[in-house]
C-alpha cells in the first residue's frame, strides 16, 4: 500500500498549454478590472476632497470681500448734500483758472478786417475778428462775441432819401441812430456763454462775426425780427467789454 502511494503523485496530469493560456488570460482580466476599481475609488476621493475644499475656500473668499466691503464703507466718507461731483470739477476748474491772471489792456491787440466793403441791402456781412497776444506772461481772456464785442456805428450823412425808403419798402425800419454817430449793431445785445482762453506769447484767436445788416435795441431779438438799416456807409469797430479802450481800427462798410 505504501508503496503505490508516490507512483500516483507521479502520475498526477500536468495542465496542458491551453489551460495555462486561459488560466493566463484569467487573471490578466483580473488585474485589469482590479485596477479600473482602484481608479475609480481614487477618483471619487479626489473629487470629493476637490467639491470639499471648494465650498470651504469659497466661504472664506466670500467672508474676506465682506470684510472688505465693510471696512470700505466705514472709511468711505460720506458725501455733503447737495453737492455733486461735477460741482466740485466745475470748482478745481475755477481754481484752477483763478491762479492764472486775466488779461491786461495791454496784453492784447484787436484787428478787425470785413470780408467785403459793402453789402446789400437785406444782407449779411461776415467780419473776421482777431485777438493777438502781445504780452510776456500768459493769461486768460474771454473772446466770447459779448466780452469781443463788434459794434455797427452809422455816421453822418448815411440815410437814405425818402424816396428811396419808399422804394426800397422794408429799409424805413432804420433806428434812430442811423441819423448820425449812433451805434446801430452790437453783438454784446444778446448773451453769449464764456469762452474764456489761455494766452500766450505769439498766440492769436481768429473768429468770423456775421453782422445781417439790421439794427439791434437794448433788448436780444431774433434778426429776423429786427429792422434793417437804410443805405448808406457805416463804421465797423471791436473793444473789449472789461477794457473799453483796448479797440480796433474802425472800418467802413456801405450797405447799397
Amino acid at each position: 500500500m505504501t508503496s503505490q502511494q508516490p507512483q500516483k503523485r507521479q502520475n498526477k496530469r500536468k495542465p496542458s498549454k491551453e489551460m495555462q493560456r486561459v488560466y493566463l488570460r484569467r487573471r490578466i482580466v483580473v488585474g485589469v478590472v482590479a485596477l479600473a476599481l482602484l481608479a475609480l475609488i481614487g477618483f471619487g476621493i479626489y473629487a470629493l476632497a476637490t467639491k470639499v475644499f471648494a465650498n470651504y475656500g469659497g466661504h472664506s473668499e466670500q467672508a474676506a470681500s465682506s470684510s472688505s466691503v465693510s471696512k470700505s464703507h466705514k472709511k468711505m466718507p460720506a458725501k455733503k448734500p447737495g453737492k455733486s461731483d461735477n460741482t466740485k470739477e466745475n470748482q478745481d476748474n475755477q481754481a484752477n483758472q483763478s491762479s492764472v491772471r486775466k488779461c491786461g489792456a495791454k496784453d492784447v491787440k484787436l484787428e478787425l478786417s470785413p470780408a467785403s466793403q459793402s453789402v446789400e441791402l437785406g444782407g449779411a456781412l461776415d467780419f473776421k475778428a482777431t485777438i493777438r497776444y502781445e504780452g510776456d506772461d500768459s493769461c486768460l481772456i474771454d473772446a466770447s462775441n459779448a466780452s469781443r464785442i463788434l459794434t455797427i456805428f452809422s455816421i453822418s450823412g448815411n440815410t437814405s432819401s425818402s424816396d428811396d425808403d419808399s422804394a426800397s419798402g422794408s429799409d424805413t425800419g432804420a433806428t434812430s441812430g442811423n441819423q448820425g454817430g449812433g451805434t446801430v449793431w452790437s453783438s454784446a445785445v444778446c448773451p453769449a456763454d464764456p469762452r474764456n482762453l489761455l494766452m500766450a506769447k505769439g498766440d492769436k484767436d481768429v473768429q468770423k462775426i456775421t453782422w445781417p445788416a439790421d439794427s439791434t435795441g437794448s433788448t436780444c431779438v431774433p434778426d429776423d425780427q429786427l429792422p434793417r438799416v437804410r443805405r448808406g456807409t457805416y463804421m465797423a469797430q471791436l473793444s473789449l467789454k472789461d477794457h473799453p479802450g483796448v479797440k480796433s481800427e474802425k472800418v467802413p462798410v456801405t450797405v447799397e
